[in-house]
């Protein structure tokens, strides 16, 4: 049985949204920068996977999801963004988060998905940090996305900009690794010299 969120509603600018791994104290933050110059659907790196959309600012029904067989469709009507390897870096708590704003707040509905009725809540799973994943993004809607959103600008209706797309992002173990953990006791300026090479001048 897959471990299955609650629908969440992300706030989606500038064309994208991240899933990413909360961070916990005592783990050295990850904060790697995303390529966004690329024609990728979906962008990995440490502690996030970013997914594009084809509508530069909406809200989306997103649903997230921990579970063990691949490439089997969330129910009709759904499509294959793409698949990602993904390994966590802290602790494994997944979020889908607003581009901005920090974690996204509850949807508006309730959706099905792999047989089962996820409610409006927080979207979020647990990983095993211990696991490595593969993470499959799949959509509703996606395909003409972009043109329906125009069509509604156009048209000036309220509301225009929710309800374009759907997402549900699912997790596979796919294999193991080491789990990451935090520094044992590590001071601010052993880690500031660790990060920068040497300490501060006002801590030499």
């Amino acid at each position: 049985m897959p471990e299955i969120s609650q629908v969440g509603a992300v706030n989606i600018e500038h064309g994208h949204f991240p899933v990413g791994e909360m961070w916990e104290p005592g783990f050295e933050r990850r904060e790697d920068e995303p390529d966004f110059q690329t024609d990728a659907p979906v962008i990995v790196v440490p502690g996030q996977v970013i997914v594009t959309s084809r509508v530069q600012e909406h809200a989306a029904p997103v649903v997230v999801a921990v579970r063990d067989q691949e490439d089997d469709a969330p129910g009709p009507g759904w499509t294959l963004v793409a698949s990602v390897d993904y390994r966590p870096v802290y602790t494994g708590r997944m979020a889908v988060l607003d581009s901005l704003n920090g974690p996204a707040g509850p949807a508006a509905g309730s959706l099905e998905v792999f047989g089962q009725r996820a409610e409006p809540g927080e979207p979020f799973v647990q990983l095993d940090p211990a696991r490595t994943y593969r993470a499959q993004v799949w959509a509703q809607g996606r395909s003409d996305s972009r043109e329906r959103f125009d069509a509604a600008i156009r048209r000036e209706e309220q509301g225009g900009q929710d309800g374009f797309e759907t997402y549900l992002i699912a997790f596979i173990p796919s294999g193991m690794q080491e789990p990451p953990v935090p520094a044992a006791g590590e001071s601010r300026r052993d880690r500031l010299a660790r990060q920068h090479g040497r300490p501060p001048l006002n801590m030499r």
